[in-house]
């Protein structure tokens, strides 16, 4: 019972932290982790995201705890998923802090795990942030590597990685060559 009660109020403080109310989540949050069982995946599921809400609200010491006692837990339930979920809000802070070479790491660990998994479009996004983060620096070849890397681990014939591909071959033609025609027949990578 006290797992479904722990379910509810979680999924409560997703809800108000995805409605930008980061202080009612967290409160809810903090009631579901009371009621989680202890050593439980759910525990470490709020865990996760109470590190989440912590950065959000720039608490980054209650931040890390969070995110510690989450890794710790789903490394102890044999979770890949969520460790590299955790290792992408620990990369999140770190660049919350400034502390952008540390986060980049960090990032890239949290992808390498997720294509592991299999988990190409969770890793395209951590790539993202890697290419946004290196955008913000001015380190715009270092950005497009970043993309380009999330790009080559997805799916060889899937349609999102044709589309990616083409939308990198652009900055070809701004800067003197020549972007490669789109043709939508083709099945090539």
């Amino acid at each position: 019972m006290s797992n479904l009660n722990a379910a509810a109020l979680h999924q409560q403080g997703v809800d108000l932290f995805r409605q930008d109310n980061p202080e009612a989540a967290l409160e809810k949050l903090k009631a579901a982790l009371e009621i989680a069982p202890e050593g439980s995946a759910k525990a470490a599921e709020i865990c996760n995201d109470l590190g989440v809400v912590y950065r959000e609200l720039e608490d980054y010491e209650s931040a890390h705890q969070s995110l510690d006692k989450a890794m710790s837990l789903f490394t102890q339930l044999d979770n890949a998923k969520g460790q590299a979920q955790t290792l992408g809000n620990r990369a999140a802070l770190l660049e919350s802090q400034d502390k952008l070479e540390e986060a980049v790491e960090m990032y890239k660990k949290s992808a390498a795990m997720f294509e592991d998994l299999g988990e190409n479009d969770m890793a395209m996004y951590v790539w993202q942030a890697v290419s946004r983060l290196r955008t913000g620096q001015g380190q715009y070849i270092a950005a497009i590597g970043a993309y380009e890397e999330g790009v080559s681990n997805m799916p060889k014939g899937s349609f999102k990685r044709k589309i990616l591909e083409k939308i990198l071959k652009a900055p070809g033609a701004f800067l003197g060559g020549a972007a490669a025609p789109v043709d939508p027949d083709d099945d090539e990578a």
